[in-house]
């Protein structure tokens, strides 16, 4: 809850909203857009503020619960046959990182140095 509450900003928000616009299918014969506020709305789940939610925890953590949300989700009695993906391309229309070399590109930098300094990039010995 601490991370949450402390990691709100205009950015979160603005990233929240577009989650709930992101389109997770259509339903019907006309073919209705089926976005992911709809999605938490028929889950039970508050849009706005599981929207911000999963903006503000740990970017594995969210890909890890919007991917539980999508699993038990139906549309026209179908589920989604790849939940995972679906989290993880919702996540990434919304500006959210979804991949472990988006979480922290400073780190991946800091890990470069090192491998460098310790010898441990791809050397071109033979």
């Amino acid at each position: 809850m601490i991370t949450a509450t402390a990691g709100w900003s205009e950015a979160v928000e603005e990233r929240a909203q577009r989650l709930l616009r992101y389109q997770v299918g259509t339903e019907g014969p006309e073919g209705a857009p089926v976005t992911v506020q709809t999605m938490f709305e028929r889950c039970g789940f508050t849009p706005v503020a599981s929207a911000r939610f999963l903006m503000c925890i740990p970017p594995l953590t969210a890909m890890h619960e919007l991917t539980k949300t999508i699993t038990r989700f139906r549309i026209d009695g179908e589920a989604c046959p790849d939940p995972a993906g679906m989290a993880k391309a919702a996540l990434s229309f919304a500006g959210r990182a979804v991949a472990v070399h988006e979480l922290h590109p400073e780190r991946r930098f800091v890990a470069g140095v090192i491998s460098t300094l310790l010898g441990l990039q791809g050397s071109s010995r033979r």
